[in-house]
């Protein structure tokens, strides 16, 4: 009752900022003009346009011009993006996913956003999108970015107040707790002349236990057998973001943009479990109580500037961010046997990142061609509270040199190729290492005619070691259990192989194949020392190391809009394969999800249903996961007050067809251990009600509102 009287009472705060709001004309801040690495603006070229489509394709991406249809039934930016093939809109949470995954950035005119902020967007702002399939770059462990191009003649301002409870009536959550999350956020965007002015503030709190789970280790150094079954555990989460930005636009060459971000969040987990413990040697039993105390307080700065010009035909970027992260970890185990530990830690990392490019195009636009230099450095403490003494240090200086360069050779056939050298440095108080990482990528595009197309592209993803990876520091998680880090661990590398071919423009099959010789990967090994007891002795190790990994996969998707309805469905059949010197293992599964939305003008009335079926088996090098899982979501939604008050509710139902468990098996010479989890029992049977008010004006904005149904 208390969330929903505060939720009444912000919107009724934002009806009298919209009342004070009225009359203010804003000219929202143009377009950027530049190009980079992984995002770059197309000068869209007569000849290259699709006749009787709003789609533009090349090599390496694609330009949606929004029409008045991709905009139908759309509240927002997000669920107008919904109407891209490919991508699939949960009208509920507003998540996205593309072709089945939620690897997705969102940027706007080439200028990272906060995700959530660009969602609750309108999506008049915008004129066109472009999506890039296997970005590379800084972007290269998504699986597309998407960006939006703001109109140049929006003008206005625009505001959002959000405001949402989730609840298992049932009582699933276990421990009594019938709500599980409320989330509210509010923003709001004010624009005036060259400048653009951006508030938004969000909070989050989600609360929960998981009862329904089991698991049994055999620890083969100490000859031992661990088991239990439904401990008893609680979980809470806070979270509070507060994003600032403004934009200046001095001329139509160049322009400037300031951000800034604080965020705050503090989660902990308790449980209470039964334990059986059996010694193999000699049959003796052990049964003892385990309580643990696991929290986790962090604040984070972020601030950002971004310069976008022009000279003559040549396109200039220059992007600089810092971010200042600190967080307490505290880490508390207590077992009747005696064994226990009480850790209070302070990790703090500081993070400097620029990126320089220059650009422009030749040949009447049909060859483009950038260059660009990138820099990062890294610095990781973790020190013990109580006594201030230092744990660990890292530090990791990165130097990257790129190139990427397309052209089109005709109005079907578009290639591009990029290349990059980077220098990786990284230094702890024991150990040093530099090494050279070189990257070649290319994309091909082919369309034979209207109705068949191609894309062939081959990429590679890098991903840098975090703080817990690299620390020297360890520490035994139980009696005969230590985690620790691997100073000596190197930079990952994944490369991928993509072939995609689409249909009639609306059945595609992709066929992809990926592999790196050095996938960070925990490991499970054998030790010997001293033991918390005091004793001298075996334990086992858990310690990341560079492994090796292939995959490969295939995936059909169907997407179709028939009048009022728009019908999606997806299937994909991964196989994969890990290992580490004598540690092999194999293993593959499906998954699927089908889409239906349909929405009624009318009566302003949308209403999803959509069923995810994850029947899954991955590998990894000492193990596998096999999931069986799968879920109905339902939703309905219907606008109010002139489409300014939005009232959704959606219900996620228990698993159907499969048992709704996710099983975690690990082998090998040190343990073997078996992990059984409900997934369901904390999430089904789940209700979730959303409220959104949008308030909005201005000058153009009106203007626009009355001239939309001149689009296509």
């Amino acid at each position: 009752m208390m969330e929903k009287i505060l939720l009444i009472i912000v919107i009724l705060f934002a009806l009298n900022v919209e009342a004070f709001a009225r009359g203010h004309v804003a000219i929202f801040l143009s377009a950027l003009t530049t190009d980079s690495l992984s995002v770059h603006k197309e000068k869209a070229l007569d000849s290259v346009t699709v006749v009787g489509s709003n789609v533009t394709r090349y090599a390496d991406h694609d330009v949606f011009y929004i029409t008045r249809s991709m905009r139908k039934g759309a509240r927002n930016t997000v669920q107008m993006l919904g109407s891209i093939p490919g991508i699939d809109c949960n009208r509920a949470d507003n998540s996205l996913t593309y072709h089945g995954s939620s690897k997705i950035v969102i940027l706007v005119d080439s200028v990272e956003k906060p995700s959530d902020f660009i969602k609750e967007l309108h999506h008049l702002r915008f004129q066109k999108v472009d999506v890039f399939p296997n970005p590379s770059g800084k972007y290269a462990d998504y699986d597309v970015l998407l960006n939006l191009h703001t109109r140049k003649d929006y003008e206005g301002y625009e505001g959002n107040v959000v405001g949402q409870v989730s609840a298992i009536p049932t009582d699933g959550n276990g421990q009594g707790k019938n709500l599980t999350g409320a989330y509210g956020s509010f923003s709001t965007t004010y624009t005036w002349n060259k400048w653009n002015f951006v508030v938004r503030y969000d909070g989050k709190f989600n609360q929960g236990g998981k009862t329904d789970l089991s698991c049994e280790t055999v620890n083969h150094v100490n000859g031992l057998r661990v088991s239990y079954e439904h401990p008893e555990i609680v979980n809470y989460f806070r979270l509070h973001n507060i994003y600032t930005a403004v934009d200046y636009q001095f001329n139509d060459r160049h322009s400037l943009s300031f951000s800034y971000k604080f965020s705050t969040d503090a989660s902990d987990a308790y449980s209470n479990t039964g334990l059986h413990r059996q010694w193999l040697a000699d049959g003796r039993n052990e049964f003892f109580t385990q309580m643990e105390k696991n929290g986790v307080n962090s604040q984070r700065h972020i601030l950002g500037v971004h310069y976008r010009g022009r000279s003559g035909r040549w396109n200039y970027t220059q992007d600089f961010n810092y971010i200042n992260d600190g967080w307490d970890a505290d880490r508390f185990l207590s077992q009747s046997l005696g064994f226990g530990y009480d850790y209070r830690h302070r990790k703090h990392m500081d993070y400097v990142h620029t990126r320089s490019e220059v650009n422009r195009r030749f040949f009447g636009g049909r060859f483009y061609v950038s260059a660009g230099y990138n820099f990062t450095l890294k610095k990781y403490e973790q020190t013990d509270r109580p006594t201030g003494s230092l744990l660990s240090r890292n530090k990791y200086l990165r130097n990257e040199f790129w190139t990427w360069a397309s052209y089109r050779f005709s109005n079907s056939t578009d290639l591009n190729f990029s290349a990059s050298a980077e220098r990786v440095s990284s230094e702890s108080s024991s150990t040093s290492d530099a090494n050279w990482i070189y990257n070649l990528g290319g994309k091909f595009y082919h369309r034979w005619n209207k109705w068949l197309w191609m894309r062939l592209t081959h990429s590679t993803g890098i991903s840098h070691p975090q703080l817990d990876q690299v620390t020297e520091y360890g520490y035994f998680t139980d009696s005969l259990t230590w985690q620790g880090g691997n100073p000596s661990l190197r930079t990952q590398a994944f490369h991928t192989n993509k072939l995609y071919i689409d249909f009639f423009n609306f059945f595609n099959l992709e066929a992809g194949y990926s592999f790196s010789n050095n996938l960070m990967t925990n490991v499970t090994g054998m030790g010997e020392g001293q033991l918390p007891s005091g004793q001298w002795g075996g334990y086992v190790t858990n310690v990341p190391y560079n492994t090796l990994y292939r995959e490969w996969w295939v995936n059909f998707y169907i997407y179709k809009r028939i009048k009022s309805f728009t019908l999606s469905a997806n299937a994909r059949y991964q196989h994969q394969q890990a290992s580490f010197m004598e540690d092999k293992n194999t293993n593959g599964g499906l998954s699927g999800r089908l889409s239906a939305l349909y929405y009624n003008v009318r009566y302003r009335m949308a209403v999803q249903a959509i069923y995810d079926m994850n029947n899954n088996y991955s590998a990894f090098v000492q193990g596998w996961n096999t999931q069986k899982i799968d879920c109905l979501f339902l939703y309905v939604g219907k606008d109010f007050l002139g489409q300014r008050l939005n009232v959704a509710l959606q219900y996620v139902s228990p698993s159907l067809a499969f048992n709704g468990k996710k099983r975690t098996a690990t082998h090998c010479a040190a343990l073997d251990s078996d992990l059984i989890v409900n997934v369901f029992k904390s999430t089904g049977n789940s209700m979730m009600l959303t409220l959104n008010y949008r308030f909005q004006g201005g000058k153009s904005v009106r203007q626009y509102n009355r001239n939309v149904s001149e689009e296509k």
